[in-house]
Order: C-alpha cells, then structure tokens, then sequence
C-alpha cells in the first residue's frame, strides 16, 4: 500500500523521512493500538542472534508519544525488532520519527502488519476491526480490501474471525485449528461455536481438555463443515413462520435482510449455494416459539391453556422439557369432547409449528385406549417381517463371505490385496496427515474442482495414482511409512518437546539405525543458513503490493 494514499476526509499521512536516529530503547513505548498479539518466542530468539552479529538492519517507525514526557515515544512499527534488541541488550535502535494521528498511526500498523509473511490471522483480523472502530464511516471492507491488495470477500472473512469465543481464539493461536477451521467456527452463534470445537475434538470431554493437551489434533475441514450442515443450518424454505415477516420478532426484523442468512450476506458464506440458510438457530426457534404464542392467545383468552406437543419421539428428549409431551406420550382426538380427558395442545416445533389440535394422554382412557399412530396394520407387521429377514440375512452373508476370503488368503498378498491395504489404509489416516505423506514422498497436490464448486486437493486420488505406480516392494514400505505418518505431527515449538523415545518414529528408526541426532543437528545448521542469508531487495519488492512499490519509487524521486 503507498503510504500517502489515505481515505477521504482524513489527513494524509505524512511521507516517509530519509533521516534515521539512533534512540534509546528505554524512551520507547510499545503501542496499545498495535493489532498484533501473537509473537513466537523461537523466532524472536533466532532475530536477537542475528541482531548481535549485524544490528537492526531496518528502523522502525516511531511518533512522539501521545500526552508523554519529552522525548519519549510510541512505537508504530517494528516491534518484533525492538522486542528482539532489548533480548539482544542493546541500548539503542535505528528509528525514524514521524507525527502521525492515531488514525494514520493505527492504519500503518495494519499494513505493515499484513505485508508480514508469519503474522497470524487473529492479528490481522483485530487490525482491521479496530480501523473499523476508530472510523466506520471511512474504513469499510471494501475500502480496507483496496488499501491492503486483498478482496472484500478475504477482509471480510477476516474480519469475522474476531467473533470466535475465548476459547477458540487460543485452540487457533495454539495452532490446534486451522484457519480454515476458525473460519467455520467463527460464521455460528457462541453457544454453537463451543458445540463445534468440541466436535473438533470428539476425544475431548471439554475444552479445558483440549487446550491442555498440546497434541490434539483436529477433525479435517470437510466433516465439521458436514456436522455444521447437519446440527446447525436450517432451511427457511420449511419454516413455519413467513420469513419476510417483519413483525414476528421486531428486534430481528425479516429474514430476508437478515446478514446470518447466507443469501444476504454473500462475502461470508460464499460457498453456500443455498441461499434461504438461516445459520442463528436460536433466533429461528425465538420466532418458532413467537408464532406458537400468537396462535395460543386465543384460546387463552377463552380460559383455556393448550398443551405444549413436539413432533419428536420421546426417547429424544432425554428428560429434558419436563412441560412438552413428545410422540409416543399422547394420542390425537378428532375433535374436542371425543373423550372426558380431551384437551387443547399446540405443536411447537416442526413444518407445522402453532398447529392446534386436541389430544389424549390418559393411559387407560375407555376411548383412546390402545389407540396410537404407531400401532400397524396386519400387512405393516408383515412388511417390517420381511425387511427384518433381509437386514440379518445381509448381515449373516457378509460375516460369511469375510470369512472364506479370510481362509483362502495366501502367505504373501497379491498385487491387488497389497494395493487395497495400502489405500484403505491411507485414507483412514486424515487430511493433516495425507499433506504430510505428500510432501514425505513428493506428490505434486495438485487442485481439482470438488462437487460443491472449490478447488480442492484430491489426496485420494493422488495416492490411488502414486499407489497403481509403485512395486510390491515399495508398497510393503509404503504401510510402514504411513503406520509412521501420525508422529510427524508437532503442535508447536517447545524447548522439552522432543520426539518420543518411546514413539513408533524413534523406535523404528533406532531398530534400522538411523543417527537420528546427527539428523537434527543437520537440520538445525541448514535452516540456520537459511534465515541469516540476506534477502535480495529485488524479490522483496517484486513480493510487496504494487502500491508499495510506487509509493516507494515516488519516495525516492522526491528524495532526489
């Protein structure tokens, strides 16, 4: 972004300054504004070492401090630099100094932020929320989109992440979820968000459980977005009430406007073709219980006080709604007085929710007695014989079928068995770990058009074509590198964090003697290499926005 450009009815922000000052760290203020939270301790570490050896580099960006003492001042940008230097113990830092407003001060530091390659999505999405916040009426998302070189539907997406709950900001920031994931999680209500990290990690009993443990491992994106479509969307298409009513609930107003219907609020759920979703069940059923209210107030004027009916069976409710009698519980009258114990209900859940109809639930009424919608009819007990007879005989028959192929399997597997194995195998392993076998064997993932419309790695199909390739040797070690494909998963870096001694990893690699610390040492030099080699300012500008790149060309012709 050029640092000039700014939003109408705001002061440009100053240009950039070629004098640099050496200025002590203890005059020097970290920003309160600053939108990002996350910094990891291993990568500071690395930077500090390197700024013993050549210094800080690059100056940050500083202003005097807002109502300070002389002299002091606020940092804008920079703060991995100046949190690394007091770790060097260095006394002073290459700054420049600008005057800049809280509103220019906040916007750089948002843009400096997302040119970052490892700065995490919460922090971006807190910079964008707190441009919003300073100035609604000049930093929409589609305005933020321009300045940062990203679309409206990324910004916003984004944007939404701030609404995760506590305890899903912190399984993201402890890379537990991927943003892919958040991304889910954050488009529910707070109590269908805490319902969703947990069906994240099905083996957890809570989410104290899940943050505790730091190899917790996610379910992949594809089945909790199929739970979110099965325990969460409801079609408005089958709701009882009009969703174009704006009088129902006036504090909700009409669903037709309402941005937590995928229809109104395409840059959050674009993928959702279905555009009548309603994704807040608790309003839904708010106006499902509004509408029921409305139907019993007359006969509530009349003296009488309908039953409250769902259309669920009883072994649903789990003794819940000790006030509702559910299917099973009661019998339909046709008509009020068909029986002394006749009485009012209402349906309150359902197509057919605010339905009044009458109803029995006496056991041993004279009239109802025996008389149920489940009872069936004499060729109903015949049909449900014969479909019983089906379900066993298929069961018996493949136990069976399993069994003589059991006993006809020869010593050393055939080409088809070892292929069947391997890919069952595979795709038992999860998504996370299906990345990971790729880049172990250098399978180039390709992208294919999935049935919903994005563009998606096939992992399945790569290794059913990788799998077809190889030979019977290579697929006996292809199982004992995919039993091995789990312990390459580590949540984060942590100085005790090692691999196990007592994991499949370490003790298959000590049984064919790999020098596995010889190994590690290797790699420690190599990646050391790596970030002390100095970056080529060509590719860093051809990397930036092209905004930056003109804004830093105007810069030096003016400098001129």
């Amino acid at each position: 972004m050029n640092a000039t450009m700014v939003a109408s009815g705001t002061k440009s922000v100053p240009p950039m300054v070629s004098s640099i000052q050496d200025i002590p760290l203890g005059k020097i203020r970290e920003s309160k504004t600053n939108p990002r939270r996350f910094f990891d301790e291993a990568k500071l570490a690395e930077l500090a070492d390197n700024i013993r050896q050549h210094g800080v580099l690059q100056p940050i960006l500083l202003r005097p401090l807002p109502e300070g003492e002389a002299g002091t001042f606020e940092l804008v940008a920079g703060t991995r630099r100046y949190r690394a230097s007091k770790l060097a113990k260095r006394e002073s830092i290459p700054a420049t100094v600008r005057d800049l407003t809280d509103g220019q001060a906040l916007e750089l530091q948002v843009i400096e932020n997302v040119q970052r390659v490892d700065v995490h999505p919460l922090d971006e999405a807190q910079g964008y929320a707190a441009l919003i916040d300073l100035q609604p009426d000049t930093y929409t998302v589609e305005t933020i989109a321009s300045r940062v070189g990203r679309s409206p539907a990324y910004v916003s997406g984004r944007l939404r992440l701030v609404q995760l709950i506590p305890e899903a900001k912190q399984a993201f920031y402890e890379d537990k979820l991927t943003v892919a994931h958040a991304f889910e999680i954050a488009r529910l209500q707070p109590n269908d968000q805490r319902r969703a990290l947990q069906e994240c990690f099905p083996q957890y009993r809570n989410a104290a459980a899940i943050l505790k443990d730091k190899k917790a491992e996610a379910t992949t994106v594809r089945e909790l977005r199929a739970w979110i479509e099965r325990e969460i969307h409801l079609d408005l298409t089958n709701a009882p009430f009009d969703p174009q009513d704006e009088t129902l609930m006036p504090k909700a107003g009409a669903c037709a406007r309402c941005p937590k219907r995928t229809g109104s609020n395409p840059l959050l759920f674009p993928e959702v073709r279905q555009k009548s979703i309603c994704t807040d069940r608790e309003c839904y059923r708010a106006k499902v219980e509004a509408l029921v209210q409305i139907q019993v107030k007359p006969l509530e004027e009349k003296g009488e006080k309908p039953l409250r009916v769902s259309q669920a069976p009883a072994w649903q409710s789990n003794g819940h709604a000790k006030d509702v009698l559910f299917e099973g519980q009661y019998r339909k009258a046709k008509a009020k007085g068909e029986c002394p114990n006749t009485k009012a209900a209402v349906l309150i859940d359902g197509k057919g929710a605010g339905s009044i109809f009458y109803l029995c639930h006496t056991e041993k009424c004279d009239v109802h007695n025996r008389v149920t919608r489940y009872q069936p009819t004499p060729q109903e007990q015949a049909q449900r014989k014969k479909e019983a007879l089906a379900e066993r005989v298929e069961k018996q028959s493949r136990v069976r079928i399993l069994d003589a192929i059991r006993k006809k399997l020869p010593d050393v597997l055939s080409r088809p068995d070892l292929e069947m194995v391997a890919l069952d195998y595979f795709r038992r392993l999860g998504h996370d770990n299906h990345r990971r076998l790729c880049k172990v064997y250098g399978w180039d993932e390709k992208k294919s058009k999935a049935s919903w419309g994005a563009q998606i790695v096939d992992y399945e199909k790569i290794s059913a074509t990788a799998v077809e390739a190889m030979t019977a040797a290579d697929l006996h070690r292809f199982l004992v590198v995919c039993a091995l494909a789990s312990d390459l998963y580590c949540p984060g870096y942590n100085p005790k964090q090692s691999l196990a001694k007592d994991s499949n990893l370490a003790r298959t690699a000590a049984r064919y003697k790999v020098d596995t610390a010889k190994m590690v040492a290797a790699v420690r030099v190599e990646l050391s290499k790596t970030k002390n080699k100095p970056k080529d300012p060509t590719k860093v500008a051809k990397k930036l926005p092209r905004t930056v790149q003109q804004s830093k060309a105007s810069s030096n012709n003016r400098s001129k």
